[in-house]
């Protein structure tokens, strides 16, 4: 039957499995129905972004403040997509295509130098 051991091993997981089900299931439909597909793209590579120069730049930073600074990242881009969903709707799929490739192209000039570049910029570029 199913154990305390095996609730504390799965619960997590599956509490947070139901958490990205019900926010995903909304934002999904509205962007579907908005038509800007592209967007979770970029606020993705802008979070990446994010998390690579707090890597780089803070002198051995803590897992939770990388994460954090990642959020941070993904909701101002989140933001600034929606003040231009506001200010320039004709160009809006235009700016959040280009401030995908401006941050991926910043992540790839922040890991020139970094020893383990390579596998970074695949683990970045292939949304890990």
């Amino acid at each position: 039957m199913i154990s305390s051991e095996m609730i504390s091993i799965v619960g997590p997981a599956l509490a947070a499995g139901l958490m990205i089900a019900f926010t995903h299931a909304p934002l999904g439909i509205e962007v579907l129905n908005r038509g800007i597909i592209f967007i979770d793209l970029a606020v993705a590579q802008i979070a990446g972004l994010g998390l690579i120069a707090a890597e780089l730049l803070l002198h051995e930073p803590s897992f939770w403040l990388i994460q954090l600074i990642a959020l941070a990242a993904a909701v101002l881009s989140g933001l600034f997509f929606h003040k231009v969903e506001i200010c320039v709707p004709k160009q809006q799929e235009a700016i959040i295509g280009v401030s995908f490739v401006l941050a991926a192209s910043l992540a790839i000039l922040l890991l020139a130098d970094h020893p383990n570049s390579g596998e970074e910029i695949q683990y970045l570029l292939s949304g890990q």
